[in-house]
């Protein structure tokens, strides 16, 4: 890659930063403001119960045991759950309600309204389960019941739903028609901006991929990507798809491995762990080949059983992947403290706000979904690793450019020292020709081509503005611009040293240089 075209990427890389960084913060805002929306119970007259692991038939409604609830966060949870639902409508005209969870991952409700003439529960929505799965009104995916009062009627409606092991958050709200699809449209715009901001990451990150050729940015990229499914997932949309719930379950699990293989080869390649300790290196890729090779023979070994352990198993793996990022994070404490410097910076900042979350979840002390909290600190992560990385980029870019520099110096330097070695060489061997004097005139000849080769200008120059320089003349310029003294050059020429004192002021004379003007420096210079 050319210097130019590095330093046109990095410019793009700094301007990207700067608008992303913008984006990002606009996000954040956005979140902030988004988080306050939470599905809250309308001011409507009405009441929750709840029957938990009671096995009844629909018949038997009335004989069921109900009891009150606020909170119904299940945790990982195997069997049945009845909701019955008791409201009023308070209103001298028609008003809509709909009923609402947080539960994203079971697609199982049954929907029921009691009867009020004969003390019935007659299904509702039965039509929408053979697209839906269930029987929820809107295909969104927290469960929901558009409930439609005429005035003044009481109801009463049974919300029957199941889980398999996997966890359940089925506290239940009920909002006006109005609020529901004001908070659905409110958490939908946050959402774009978020996938749209990641995505941009993602692209930018393909874009350097595809540049710079670095297997680091494979696996980062693949981080991004499982990242992406792995939300999608948990947040229910991929269940609002017509495919069947079993397959959208193993396509989610699958996504969960390979977010963690992703992660950790990542890390281990960010932390260069493969130079730093090879053993633990190997270690590493020995624990994901064997747990995740283990967990998918399993999973689709027992295709049809295996989801309801999944969900608890893979929870248990979590502690197992971070303690290998630990073991990295120590080996790397000490000889690569940049790069961990900088790989903890958006890592902490993932974990905090997870941790938040997951906090939240089980006491509700901040506003807005829980999982958005995850999900903002997953946006910090995703946009501190391609930040750091860009600029180790451009850090290495740089570096490489200077070292260019000097080299393209050095071969600058190395061609005049070679220059100067063959002018050197050249006049080395003229030199050895005078000193062998000029014993006839193929010498001469051969003295002044190779002479003249060093000198090209010099001859043609004096015949030039001194036309009346004899031959000898001539030839003791040159002697005397070659550097030879009046008796190196009396010896060359078999003369006695004041004939050519007495040669030197004749040809001082003619080419009319002052007597305190030094011959030799005059044909050095001048006579370049």
């Amino acid at each position: 890659m050319s210097l130019n075209s590095s330093r046109g990427i990095c410019r793009f890389e700094l301007n990207f930063t700067k608008h992303i960084t913008r984006i990002w913060l606009s996000g954040i805002l956005l979140f902030l403001l988004a988080s306050c929306s939470e599905l809250e119970s309308d001011k409507v007259k009405h009441e929750f119960a709840v029957s938990i692991q009671e096995e009844h038939a629909i018949e038997n409604f009335d004989s069921v045991k109900f009891e009150p609830l606020d909170e119904l966060n299940l945790g990982f949870f195997r069997g049945s759950v009845w909701i019955k639902l008791e409201l009023q409508n308070a209103e001298d005209q028609d008003q809509s309600f709909v009923f609402v969870s947080h539960d994203q991952f079971n697609r199982n409700y049954n929907f029921y309204k009691l009867n009020a003439s004969d003390g019935e529960l007659e299904p509702v929505n039965a039509k929408a389960a053979d697209l839906l799965q269930d029987q929820r009104t809107f295909n969104n995916p927290n469960p929901n019941l558009k409930i439609d009062l005429e005035p003044l009627e009481k109801a009463t409606y049974l919300i029957a739903s199941t889980s398999d092991g996997r966890t359940k958050d089925i506290t239940p709200k009920l909002l006006s028609i109005e609020s529901y699809f004001s908070y659905i449209n409110e958490y939908m715009v946050w959402n774009i901006i978020y996938y749209a901001l990641v995505v941009c990451l993602l692209a930018f990150n393909v874009f350097q991929w595809i540049v710079y050729k670095q297997q680091i940015y494979f696996f980062y990229v693949l981080y991004i990507v499982s990242s992406i499914l792995v939300f999608l997932g948990i947040e229910g949309y991929f269940y609002t798809l017509p495919i069947r719930q079993d397959i959208l379950d193993h396509f989610i699990f699958f996504t969960l491995k390979l977010w963690a293989f992703s992660l950790i080869i990542f890390t281990s390649t960010f932390l260069k762990i493969n130079t730093q300790s090879p053993t633990y290196f190997r270690f590493t890729k020995l624990v994901l080949a064997l747990v995740l090779g283990a967990t998918l023979i399993y999973q689709f070994s027992f295709y049809h059983s295996s989801i309801q352990y999944l969900h608890y198993f893979e929870n248990v793996l979590t502690p197992l992947w971070l303690l290998l990022i630990i073991g990295m994070i120590i080996l790397s404490a000490r000889a690569k403290r940049a790069e961990l410097k900088y790989y903890l910076i958006p890592l902490s900042g993932f974990i905090l706000l997870t941790i938040i979350g997951l906090f939240n979840v089980h006491f509700q002390v901040l506003p807005g979904n829980s999982f958005s909290y995850v999900k903002l600190g997953a946006l910090v992560e995703l946009f501190g690793f391609t930040y750091i990385m860009s600029l180790s980029v451009r850090k290495k870019l740089y570096k490489t450019e200077h070292l260019e520099k000097e080299l393209d110096e050095n071969r600058t330097k190395l061609k005049e020292r070679d220059s100067i070695l063959a002018s050197t060489t050249r006049l080395t061997g003229v030199l050895n020709l005078i000193e062998n004097s000029f014993s006839n005139e193929a010498d001469w000849t051969d003295f002044k081509t190779k002479f003249q080769s060093l000198n090209p200008n010099f001859i043609d120059t004096l015949l030039d503005k001194h036309a009346d320089l004899s031959k000898s003349e001539i030839r003791l310029l040159i002697l005397i611009k070659t550097g030879h003294s009046q008796k190196e050059i009396a010896r060359i020429l078999n003369i006695e040293p004041a004939s050519v004192k007495k040669s030197r002021n004749r040809i001082r004379k003619k080419l009319n240089v002052d007597q305190d003007i030094n011959l030799d420096a005059y044909l050095i210079n001048y006579m370049a």
